[in-house]
């Protein structure tokens, strides 16, 4: 026994096996507009993305995630406080995070976390500073922070990636995709300029993969994988006519991927998860409680088995992006609702969108009246007030049934749900459904 006695060799391994374990390291990976569907591992076959499909081969993954806002520092203000953007006065695109607003930061950072950023996190300049170690270059080396980092404190890092964000180019990868097997959504027509637009966008979310590619070799190198929790998402969805900046589907579905070693297990989860639940998950994690102002719940539940509660919808919220278009909308595993509060605006994408050869094809087949019902209705001069489609039936959102007397029951019950979230979360725009709230 090498000097130790029966007795003393297994009181300290009774020890060993009592003591906590140590707490894991968090990898936070963002992409930047970046729909769900468009990944390998999400089934779509013409995208090279061979570092998050390895990922993903080892992982939860999530098809049902939906961001809080289809817009970039809105949604990634919720990430930061687990609270959608209206509560904390962040839902303008562009708007400061405010100072006296506590993030997961803080709470990570008082149960002895070294934080690290890198690149996007549209907060402003002064919120950057929260981290202990931050690089806005795109240049900055990801080894830097692993470099200096204490060897004895656990760490959370985040990496904000500005890929497949526009504008875009030719030839960012080689080779470049197939034009002509590029995936098309539905929700666009088939045009030359718009699989050229989409295959540069496909050559955007190669480049990230080969990025994450890095940092993950960069994990194993080092020795940390072992220990080191994993999440991959995006910020909004794709930047396309119909998906960014609308409450559509494409607009608000993003991958989102987790890796756990010896926890996870390689499994496909159709549980709703919103954005603002990350953050809650991140401190359940290391063990912390969660801010008193976050609206999230934890999922780790999905992770390790333990107990989980699974959510019955999901939020969002679209406000001003260029423009001013407030939208609000709740989903649940089969419904839609989307309520848009100033339905007089027509269709308004936002600037990257609109410089894209997307929407200049768009707008030359509307003028020669080619466009389908589908299709034309981003070309109308107004929108209805309430939309609502039923996604078993349609997947794409064509079809509005708000005015179908047989789902009047499913609309109002929607509405009250949706004016209920609002009011708990200090809304600034007026109820959806009539009435509300029946109170004396």
């Amino acid at each position: 026994m090498n000097g130790l006695t029966r007795r003393g060799f297994f009181s300290m391994t009774a020890a060993m096996a009592q003591s906590p374990a140590p707490p894991p390291n968090i990898v936070f990976l963002c992409s930047d507009d970046h729909t769900a569907a468009d990944l390998g591992c999400y089934g779509n076959p013409h995208i090279r993305t061979p570092n998050l499909d390895r990922l993903a081969a080892r992982s939860a993954r999530f098809t049902h995630c939906f961001v809080t806002s289809p817009q970039c520092s809105p949604n990634r203000s919720a990430l930061f406080t687990g609270a959608t953007a209206h509560t904390t006065g962040t839902s303008r695109l562009h708007t400061p995070m405010p100072p006296w607003e506590k993030t997961f930061l803080e709470s990570l950072k008082e149960r002895g976390y070294h934080t690290g950023g890198y690149r996007k996190v549209h907060q402003g300049d002064a919120f950057n500073r929260r981290f202990d170690f931050y690089r806005p270059a795109a240049s900055a080396p990801f080894a830097e922070f692993f470099d200096q980092r204490p060897a004895n404190q656990p760490f959370f890092l985040h990496i904000g990636f500005t890929d497949p964000h526009r504008p875009y180019r030719p030839n960012a990868v080689t080779p470049p995709h197939d034009r002509t097997k590029v995936r098309l959504p539905n929700f666009l027509p088939d045009t030359p300029e718009i699989r050229e637009d989409l295959g540069m966008y496909a050559d955007f979310i190669s480049r990230l993969d080969a990025e994450c590619g890095q940092l993950l070799d960069l994990l194993a190198a080092r020795g940390l994988a072992g220990n080191t929790i994993v999440f991959f998402t995006g910020d909004n969805g794709m930047p396309f006519p119909g998906a960014k900046g609308t409450c559509y589907d494409p607009g608000l579905n993003v991958p989102l991927l987790v890796h756990w070693p010896g926890k996870t297990k390689a499994a496909v989860h159709p549980e709703l998860i919103s954005h603002v639940d990350l953050p809650a998950t991140w401190l359940d994690l290391a063990g912390a409680p969660p801010t008193p102002k976050m609206q999230g719940r934890s999922f780790r539940g999905l992770l390790d088995g333990s107990p989980y509660q699974k959510r019955d919808a999901v939020y969002s919220e679209r406000n001003w992006h260029d423009n001013f278009d407030p939208i609000r909308s709740i989903r649940t595993e089969r419904y839609k609702l989307i309520f848009n509060a100033a339905p007089h605006f027509p269709y308004r994408p936002a600037w990257d969108l609109a410089d894209s050869l997307t929407w200049k094809s768009y707008l030359d087949l509307a003028r020669k009246g080619k466009l389908s019902p589908a299709h034309g209705r981003l070309v109308q001069p107004a929108r209805p007030m309430v939309e609502l489609y039923d996604l078993a039936t349609d997947p794409d959102e064509f079809h509005n049934l708000a005015d179908s007397p047989a789902h009047a029951a499913i609309r109002l019950d929607l509405q009250k749900k949706l004016d209920e979230w609002m009011e708990k979360t200090y809304d600034f725009l007026p109820p959806t459904a009539p009435g509300w709230p029946a109170r004396l």
